[in-house]
């Protein structure tokens, strides 16, 4: 009987914070946006479902080649293969199913305005007014909430009692980063999330090729789960026969993922590979800090193949996930959305570890701070509401700024943050050596 009370107000509270988590998300999706992200996400998957060009990644190159990604020489691409077959197939029902007239529209007079500098969200949001925009917004945010609630999900499969799995959740829920980069701003950051926690659920069910898949078409949606593969390869792999055949399947599933559009493409669809080149730190400090991850990403490799022979060394995966993570972020400028990555990984640490919490809290104020400076990122995000209005109302920083050298607070938060990267992974390494057992299950759920 207590047992199954137990389970109940278990059951009451996921619902609950479904409930909340849901409710935040859907009051976010039809009345924010920001610039062009989903109409850039969107217009190219819609010209396939439309028009039939498949050649996604020639037909940038072809069009909008003299528009540069950033300060480097990399021309404009879209994101990897992945990315596009998921929008492509949410705009397939969209436009086939739902007739969404209004959304291809919205999304051509949008791809006249994408490519022009100079354009804020206010510029949009006024050519968009007679486009039935809250509708089309919130369409375009759907695909978000399916990956969304799967990685809730396998939160809840991961955690090692009923009381962690709620908390995890929870935290999912009112996860600040996701709420803002995603459904806020529309970016698909949260894509190659899910496919970096659904591969940690693959390998705790002892499913080591399923993992390594997973992070492989990971990597074809963004590059970071890319990074992953080798020391799963080698952590989940008893020998070498195993590890070489682990490694031999991501390749082939790399290879098949990409050969369509090299097809299709040419080599166009390399440019995808080259998306993070425009975002890097200039000088000495861009190859010290890329020496620095190379050494510690060897011991890393070298650490995983002595986990390999443990019990159960699927248990210390999610610790490499983490670590390579935070070594990562240390060797880039960091956006705020690039966070979205971690933040399942560590909402099954924090239940434990409530310090960890509050400086992984520390981290992601930090990133705000120093990235979300622009008034289209922050009131300016509900400019569909009221576009004059949301459009004026002035940052943070700018208040800041009218006390203080606000650019030296930006100078001082750039070394907090490769810091606080670091400190992140040490602490997390030194709970794996303090932990053996780990902070997941997945097999066996207890009642605390």
């Amino acid at each position: 009987m207590i047992e199954k009370l137990k389970e109940r107000n278990f059951k009451i509270q996921i619902l609950k914070w479904t409930c909340i988590g849901l409710a935040l998300r859907l009051i976010l999706m039809p009345f924010t946006m920001h610039g062009r992200d989903l109409l850039f996400i969107h217009y190219f998957p819609m010209m396939l479902v439309k028009e039939g060009i498949w050649d996604t990644y020639s037909f940038m190159a072809s069009q909008f080649s003299s528009y540069p990604l950033g300060q480097g020489a990399v021309p404009y691409t879209y994101y990897g293969p992945v990315i596009f077959v998921v929008m492509s197939a949410a705009n397939f029902i969209f436009i086939k199913l739902l007739s969404a007239i209004s959304l291809v529209k919205l999304l051509e007079v949008g791809s006249t305005m994408m490519f022009v500098k100079g354009m804020e969200t206010i510029h949009y949001v006024n050519a968009f007014s007679q486009l039935e925009l809250f509708k089309n917004l919130f369409l375009m945010k759907i695909p978000y909430l399916v990956f969304d609630f799967l990685i809730g999900g396998a939160l809840l499969a991961l955690a090692p009692s009923r009381k962690s799995a709620l908390i995890s959740y929870a935290l999912w829920m009112l996860n600040i980063v996701v709420l803002h980069s995603v459904y806020a701003i529309g970016q698909v950051d949260l894509i190659p999330a899910f496919f970096v926690i659904a591969a940690l659920w693959a390998a705790v069910k002892k499913r080591a090729y399923l993992s390594v898949i997973l992070l492989t078409l990971g990597g074809a949606t963004k590059l970071f789960p890319y990074i992953l593969v080798l020391p799963t390869c080698l952590l989940l792999g008893r020998n070498w026969k195993d590890r070489s055949m682990l490694i031999f399947t991501s390749v082939a599933f790399l290879i098949l993922t990409y050969l369509p559009f090299y097809l299709s493409s040419g080599t166009a669809f390399s440019g995808s590979f080259l998306m993070l080149s425009s975002v890097s730190y200039q000088g000495s400090i861009k190859w010290i800090l890329a020496g620095v991850f190379a050494v510690f990403y060897l011991l890393l490799s070298m650490s995983a193949i002595k986990d390999s022979q443990a019990e159960k060394p699927e248990k210390s995966l999610l610790y490499y996930f983490i670590v390579i993570a935070f070594l990562s972020y240390a060797t880039i400028p960091t956006r705020f959305r690039f966070f979205v990555y971690i933040t399942p990984l560590l909402a099954l640490i924090i239940p434990r570890h409530k310090w960890f919490g509050g400086f992984t809290l520390l981290i992601i104020s930090v990133l705000a701070f120093s990235w979300l400076t622009d008034r289209d990122l922050q009131f300016g995000l509900f400019a569909p509401l009221n576009p004059v209005y949301f459009s004026n109302i002035p940052t943070i920083q700018e208040i800041i700024a009218r006390v203080v050298n606000i650019e030296i607070i930006y100078k001082i938060m750039a070394r907090v943050s490769i810091l606080t990267f670091f400190i992140g992974a040490w602490w997390v390494w030194s709970i794996k050596l303090g932990n053996r057992q780990g902070p997941i299950n997945g097999l066996r759920r207890s009642d605390n």
